[in-house]
């Protein structure tokens, strides 16, 4: 969803920015800011179906702006672990509240405390989908591609950054780090894997299971989300089907791939 849709509506964003003093970590930090507004809006749209309209629309903007950050860093030869670590918060932050909003507008709306739990249950099956992709996605180029740059980070730099920040009290930074050390490790324990010895038969054999793959990325869950919040202008309940999808379909779809995964993976 994002390689066709999300980035091709950001490019022409990009773009524009190119030409201005916008950092990407600014983009990113607007992105944030715009899908938490997303989430207010949906709170407020509660009793007000136009408002749950806005919020769809700000979402698109967020999930656009989102797209945007990792392009102009690029497009100007820059990045740093600290933007890593804020585009990864800055999407979880968007997807928390846009999940915790349609809870309790639909635990509201229909008087049953039962919509949280099944608010919680998209919410956490949304997050390990989101992580079980992008780790098969870094293994899989590792294969095809003999390196990933975004996984190639020194996490010795990353480590002493983050041993620092506690030396220094500075308490937010040290656990930002350890956060992002712990989850790239996993990543570049994936590259270890050595590469394909016919790359382009591998990618061959096994692009069908990638795209599959694919469709479990955060880009399909934001999609699924702003679409079903401006349905919601017109029937509330298509909220909950954000949540029951995540949890059943795209569970039955994580579920169907990890079990292929073993026979499928060989060098």
């Amino acid at each position: 969803m994002d390689a066709h849709i999300h980035r091709r509506l950001a490019s022409p964003v990009v773009a524009l920015l190119l030409r201005t003093p916008i950092t990407p970590n600014q983009v990113t930090l607007l992105s944030a800011v715009v899908g938490v507004g997303a989430s207010i809006a949906l709170v407020l749209g509660t009793f007000r179906p136009p408002l749950r309209l806005v919020s769809g629309l700000l979402l698109i903007v967020a999930v656009v702006l989102d797209c945007c950050d990792g392009q102009l860093a690029r497009a100007r030869g820059v990045s740093s672990t600290y933007g890593a670590i804020l585009d990864g918060l800055a999407d979880y932050v968007v997807g928390v509240g846009i999940c915790l909003s349609g809870g309790y507008v639909m635990a509201t709306l229909y008087g049953s405390p039962w919509y949280w739990l099944l608010a919680v249950l998209g919410l956490a099956s949304t997050a390990v989908q989101s992580a079980l992709f992008d780790h098969t996605k870094t293994r899989y180029i590792a294969r095809v591609a003999r390196g990933y740059s975004e996984r190639e980070e020194d996490l010795a730099k990353v480590a002493r950054d983050r041993d620092q920040a506690w030396r220094e009290r500075r308490l937010k930074d040290a656990f930002l780090l350890w956060l992002y050390h712990q989850y790239s490790a996993a990543q570049h324990a994936a590259l270890m894997i050595p590469p394909s010895p016919d790359p382009a038969e591998y990618r061959r054999r096994n692009a069908g299971r990638m795209r599959a793959w694919s469709w479990l990325g955060v880009g399909t869950h934001f999609l699924l989300g702003y679409v079903l919040i401006l349905a919601s202008y017109w029937w509330a309940g298509a909220l909950a089907w954000f949540f029951i999808i995540s949890a059943s379909l795209l569970n039955l779809l994580l579920a169907a791939l990890v079990l292929l995964e073993p026979r499928q993976v060989g060098p």
